[in-house]
C-alpha cells in the first residue's frame, strides 16, 4: 500500500512584489494577450497561431535552420520542397501552442475539456491500483495540454525546468499546480522527489527526450535512423520503483482547434537491464506517436547536438 502522500521536495515558488516592477511589464502584457487570445472563437485562436509561427519562420533564422538540419536528418526521403514545407508547417503549429497557452494554462477544467479528447486511458484505468506508472511525453508544440489533460483525473509528480524570467516561472508552476493532486518539481532537485511522489502513490509523468550531452547517464540510440544522446533515467526510474511505462502524446487538429491526447499500451519487456536496448525501444515508440502529426515535435530543439563520433555538430 502506498504510504501517506508528502510534499517534502515541493519548492517554494512564490509571487512576490518585484513582479510588477516595470521590467517584467512586457511580460504582463504577453501574458494579457494569451488570456485574451483564449475567449476568441477557435478558428480566429488558429489562424492568430499560424500568423505568429509564419513570423517566427520568417525571422527567427537560428531556429529555422536548426529545424531545417533536424527534418533533412530524419526525413531524407522528401524532397526539399516537402521538408520545407514540413519546416513551415512546424512554425505555424508552434506558433498555434504559444497562442493557446492561455486556454491551457488559464483555462477552467471544462474549458479545456470542451475542445480536447483523451484516447487510451483505459490503458492506466486497467493497471492495478497499486501499480506505479511512468508515464513518458515528448517535446512537442502541444506539450502542456497534453500534460493539462492527463493531470486532470490523476494523482500526478513531474518535473519542470526553472525559466530564467521569474515571473514566467512563478506562472508556469502555479498554472501546473492548480490541482491539489499534482507535485511539481524543478529539474535541478534531481530525482529523489520523484521517487518520493511515485512511493506516495502518484503517476509520475516524465518528458525524457532531451539531449542532455554524453553523461554517464545518457547512451546513444537511433533516432528515424540517426543515432542520437538520450539520457537513461525512465530504465532507472522503472527498475527502482517497479514501474510500467506508458508513451503518451498530443495532438492539435488545426482545421477545428481540438487537441488529442494518447496514451499507448506499456512498453513490453522494459526495463530490460540494457539501457541501449531501452532507448531503443523508447524511441521506436515514440516515432509512431510522432508520425501521427511530424510537424509537432519540437523540430527546432538540437536533438543531435551530441555526437557518438568525433565529427563536428550538425548545427555548425
Amino acid at each position: 500500500m502506498p504510504t501517506k502522500q508528502t510534499h517534502s521536495y515541493a519548492p517554494t515558488v512564490k509571487f512576490q512584489s518585484r513582479f510588477l516592477k516595470p521590467k517584467y511589464w512586457a511580460t504582463w502584457l504577453m501574458l494579457s494577450f494569451l488570456w485574451l487570445v483564449m475567449w476568441l472563437p477557435r478558428k480566429w485562436t488558429m489562424k492568430i497561431g499560424a500568423f505568429v509561427g509564419d513570423q517566427m519562420h520568417r525571422y527567427n533564422s537560428k531556429r529555422r535552420r536548426i529545424a531545417e538540419v533536424n527534418i533533412r536528418l530524419c526525413f531524407p526521403n522528401l524532397s526539399k520542397i516537402q521538408q520545407q514545407h514540413m519546416v513551415k508547417e512546424h512554425f505555424r503549429c508552434y506558433g498555434r501552442g504559444l497562442v493557446d497557452l492561455g486556454l491551457v494554462m488559464m483555462g477552467s477544467v471544462q474549458r479545456v475539456e470542451k475542445y480536447s479528447d483523451v484516447v487510451g486511458f483505459e490503458h492506466l484505468k486497467a493497471l492495478p491500483k497499486t501499480q506505479k506508472v511512468v508515464l513518458v511525453a515528448y517535446h512537442t508544440t502541444t506539450l502542456d495540454m497534453g500534460w493539462r489533460l492527463v493531470l486532470a483525473d490523476v494523482d500526478l509528480v513531474s518535473m519542470m525546468k526553472r525559466d530564467k524570467n521569474p515571473v514566467l516561472n512563478w506562472f508556469l508552476y502555479r498554472s501546473r499546480t492548480r490541482s491539489k493532486k499534482v507535485l511539481v518539481l524543478m529539474r535541478d532537485q534531481g530525482l529523489r522527489g520523484i521517487i518520493e511522489g511515485m512511493n506516495n502513490g502518484k503517476l509520475c509523468y516524465f518528458i525524457p527526450d532531451e539531449d542532455f550531452g554524453d553523461g554517464k547517464h545518457a547512451v546513444f540510440a537511433p533516432f528515424f535512423g540517426q543515432q542520437r544522446s538520450t539520457l537513461n533515467i525512465v530504465s532507472r526510474l522503472a527498475k527502482i520503483t517497479d514501474a510500467v511505462v506508458i508513451p503518451s502524446i498530443c495532438r492539435l487538429m488545426p482545421e477545428t482547434g481540438r487537441y488529442r491526447t494518447t496514451l499507448c499500451p506499456p512498453l513490453e519487456n522494459f526495463p530490460t537491464g540494457n539501457y541501449v536496448a531501452d532507448a531503443t525501444n523508447m524511441h521506436q515508440a515514440m516515432e509512431k506517436l510522432i508520425l501521427d502529426a511530424p510537424e509537432q515535435y519540437m523540430w527546432t530543439f538540437r536533438w543531435f547536438r551530441t555526437r557518438s563520433d568525433e565529427q563536428p555538430g550538425r548545427y555548425q
